[in-house]
């Protein structure tokens, strides 16, 4: 595995220089969000027209995993001082979303991954940026208005956020003719691969193995947890549109009540009751994230085993010696015929924190790469029961 980056023209995608110096220490992904990052770059090593290179909100700077794009962020900010070393802030694309305006746009009974592709491509224009969809059966009505000054990032982001709203997330790719980088966004009514009936997921961390950190966070704190969720729009009391409050049936917890607001513009009952429900159906139990990072050249590979949307498997501690068919912490158990034969040493895997051992599958939701010392790569999973 050879990392390396490079940068690329905002405007074009056309690759402006090799970057072998540029240091970054962490890069990652989350779905249907931006993420940033900080690079420094030695001036006395650049490359020529290095300034061109690293022009605010006018270049890309990717990195290449085998010289194939992992991850790209937009330059967002520069600061040279009488030192020798030029410091950069980048973005991912998702950002440069929030600087595009929806005007006036309406959609009826359209699928909703066709409306985020008409969206972008109206709407962010003059930018290299491709959007690849698929096909949804589910249908939405929609009326966006220029007065209301929302960003492409925010229509996307409530649209998303409803039950059953489409995900979306940015790759990058090579294209030809001319040669040059692309950020691609992929729209899909789910981003990523569930497990296949029978099956074991495509890749699995193992600790003892190539993870070498984990943390196993369950939050019930404001914003995370409820039991009784309300939808609201914006108007005075008493005609305030808002939803019916969404129950969670059979807690083992007291009251729990949240309300908030998916949009300022909602007027439609049903559309603030699909977006309670969704926010009841993520909040019910908490949020439950399993975070685990790996040697990178030891562990499932980026991009070929595993994506952003994938379902991965875990498996933490001694698994074999209270086998049950739901391991402590939640995720789906893989079933007999993908069950790991038991080691002989199975005493080395005793890990106090997780008795019984950790297993299964969850969604990956997210990853990191540390790039200092030895590169590990990190997979944010969610956690459902």
């Amino acid at each position: 595995m050879a990392l390396s980056w490079v940068a690329a023209d905002a405007r074009t995608g056309k690759v402006l220089a090799e970057m072998p110096d540029l240091s970054c220490e962490r890069v990652g992904v989350v779905l249907g969000a931006y993420t940033s990052a900080a690079a420094s770059l030695p001036v006395p090593t650049a490359p020529e027209g290095w300034a061109r290179a690293t022009l605010p909100g006018g270049a890309f700077l990717v990195l290449l995993d085998d010289d194939e794009p992992s991850w790209g962020g937009l330059v967002t900010r520069r600061t040279r001082t009488l030192g020798d070393t030029v410091d950069l802030s980048l973005a991912t694309i998702e950002a440069y979303l929030d600087r595009r305006y929806v005007r006036d746009r309406t959609f009826t009974g359209a699928s909703q991954t066709q409306i985020v592709r008409l969206l972008v491509e109206e709407f962010a224009t003059d930018f290299p940026i491709e959007v690849e969809v698929a096909p949804s059966v589910v249908t939405r009505d929609r009326a966006y208005a220029n007065e209301s000054d929302k960003t492409l990032l925010s229509v996307l982001t409530e649209l998303s956020g409803v039950e059953d709203g489409p995900e979306f997330t940015v790759r990058w790719a090579w294209r030809h003719d001319p040669e040059r980088l692309v950020p691609v966004l992929h729209v899909a009514d789910r981003i990523g691969s569930p497990v296949p009936p029978d099956l074991g997921p495509a890749a699995t961390f193992e600790a003892p193995g190539p993870v070498v950190q984990l943390e196993l966070v369950e939050d019930y704190g404001a914003g995370k947890g409820a039991t009784d969720v309300m939808a609201v729009s914006s108007g005075s009391v008493g005609e305030r549109p808002q939803s019916p409050r969404q129950i969670a049936a059979q807690s083992e917890r007291p009251p729990f009540e949240f309300r908030f607001t998916p949009s300022t513009s909602i007027t439609e009952v049903s559309t603030l009751t699909s977006h309670a429900a969704e926010a009841l159906a993520l909040m019910a139990d908490g949020a439950r994230t399993l975070s685990l990072a790996a040697v990178i050249d030891q562990a499932p590979r980026l991009g070929r085993d595993w994506w952003i949307g994938d379902d991965i498997g875990y498996r933490v501690g001694d698994v074999w010696t209270e086998r049950v068919g739901l391991f402590p912490g939640g995720g789906a158990f893989p079933g007999p015929a993908t069950f790991p034969a038991q080691p002989e040493d199975v005493e080395k895997y005793n890990i106090p924190a997780f008795p019984g051992g950790l297993m299964g599958v969850a969604r990956c939701i997210g990853w990191e790469i540390d790039l200092t010392g030895v590169p590990t790569v990190a997979p944010i999973l969610e956690m459902e029961d």
